[in-house]
């Protein structure tokens, strides 16, 4: 009687086995604690793992849409407008650079892309109207050289003809809307895009955050316990018996509620954010249409020049010749 009642004794407090007293238990319970938190640490890096991979190749894949793209306004340039494409070549590669970078930046890029854009438009409007709208150019007569004495590349690119042009730029309004429209569309696409890739490497670090967190509850080690070695504790061939799924399951579900509650906060604000980007940036006007219509673009808005070119000439003619002709004088006169 005395020897049943010590042997019971014995038996730990959470499986009630013969073979395990609680200094075994709580072993035994320690090390299915640390399996558990070792199994969930592995998926939670492995889906870090897809995460950061999936930032990774859009990243690289928006990068080379960006290079092909500036490959083919490069060439559009060098093959179409030709004469334009030597001073052309500098400020095509700044807007796209700008672009890329945007692209990977940690902020909102908005400001610096618009600003650049802006700058493109406006730098380009000298070298567009020197090459492809000037009636000396386009028509080919020597008007230039006999009034000036120089040929047209020296006189329409006279340091201040170029700055007359660039300050008649804001009205007169060389490229119609394309400017603007593209800077906002551009704009607008790549501060998705931008988001979206800065949601995804978020996506990671959020799970990065889970790794800390570790099984604290009580009732969650104990229920660990239960599922892995109590049989054993009993005696049972648990060695060669899986925990039925039910068991399993509300083992599971009880056990991850600190993780879900650690990560509940970030993951439901980054859910709800990354959904309806991912719609945004494949869309029609998102940057993947964006970047592969650009060439077009710009040549839709040198198009635009050429077309309004003599009332160009005529609204350019009076005040940046008074500014040219000025100059000639005053070197002249040295």
């Amino acid at each position: 009687m005395d020897l049943t009642g010590s042997h019971q004794r014995e038996q730990g407090p959470v499986c009630g086995g013969i073979c395990c007293d609680a200094d075994t238990e709580r072993q035994l319970q320690a090390k299915a604690t640390k399996n558990f938190e070792r199994l969930v640490k592995h998926h939670i890096r492995s889906q870090r793992g897809h995460w950061e991979t999936a930032a990774n190749l859009y990243k690289d894949y928006l990068l080379q849409l960006t290079q092909q793209s500036e490959n083919k306004t490069l060439n559009l340039f060098s093959t179409v407008y030709r004469k334009m494409s030597p001073l052309s070549r500098e400020p095509i590669r700044e807007l796209y650079e700008t672009i890329r970078q945007s692209l990977i930046a940690d902020r909102t890029p908005g400001d610096d892309l618009e600003l650049v854009t802006g700058k493109f438009f406006r730098n380009l409007f000298p070298v567009a109207y020197h090459h492809a709208i000037h009636s000396d150019v386009v028509h080919g007569t020597e008007r230039g050289r006999a009034n000036t004495g120089a040929g047209v590349s020296n006189r329409d690119f006279h340091g201040d003809y170029k700055n007359c042009l660039v300050h008649t730029y804001d009205d007169l309004k060389p490229f119609g809307m394309v400017p603007q429209q593209l800077s906002s569309s551009l704009v607008a696409s790549v501060n998705a895009a931008s988001v979206l890739l800065r949601a995804l490497r978020e996506g990671s670090e959020v799970l990065l955050k889970l790794e800390e967190v570790g099984v604290s509850a009580p009732s969650c080690r104990k229920a660990l316990l239960r599922m892995n070695y109590c049989g054993s504790c009993k005696r049972l061939n648990h060695l060669h018996a899986k925990p039925c799924a039910g068991l399993c399951q509300n083992v599971m579900r009880g056990c991850l509620i600190e993780f879900v509650g650690a990560l509940n906060k970030g993951w439901s604000t980054l859910t709800e954010a990354i959904v309806p980007l991912i719609g945004t940036v494949r869309s029609v006007d998102g940057i993947e249409a964006e970047i592969k219509s650009l060439d077009s673009k710009l040549s839709n808005a040198i198009m635009h020049a050429m077309q309004i070119g003599p009332l160009l000439e005529k609204q350019v003619s009076e005040p940046c010749w008074i500014s040219f002709n000025v100059s000639l004088i005053g070197a002249n006169s040295y």
